[in-house]
C-alpha cells in the first residue's frame, strides 16, 4: 500500500515538465488571443480608414458625384462577378 501511495504522488507531483506542458498550452491560447485582437484592431482601422476617405471625398466633390461614382462602380463589379448556378446533386 506504501508503495502504491509513492507511485501515486510521483505520478501526480507538479514537475517543472508537468508545469511547463500546462503553461504551453495556456500561453498557446494567449497567444491566439492577441493575434485575433490584432486581426480585430486590424478591420476596424481599415473600416474607419475607408470612411474618413468617403467623408473627405465628400467634402470635395459633393453627394452626388461620390455616389454616381461609386454607383458605376457596383455596375462593373457585378458584371465582372459571374452568377452563381445552383445545381442539385442526387
Amino acid at each position: 500500500m506504501l508503495q502504491w501511495i509513492v507511485n501515486w504522488a510521483a505520478q501526480h507531483a507538479h514537475t517543472p515538465e508537468k508545469q511547463a506542458e500546462r503553461a504551453l498550452n495556456d500561453l498557446r491560447m494567449e497567444l491566439f488571443r492577441a493575434e485575433q485582437q490584432v486581426l480585430d484592431a486590424q478591420l476596424r482601422a481599415d473600416y474607419y480608414r475607408a470612411r474618413l476617405s468617403f467623408l473627405e471625398e465628400v467634402t470635395r466633390r459633393g453627394i452626388e458625384q461620390v455616389s454616381d461614382q461609386r454607383k458605376s462602380h457596383e455596375e462593373d463589379s457585378r458584371q465582372l462577378r459571374p452568377s452563381l448556378k445552383l445545381t442539385s446533386t442526387q
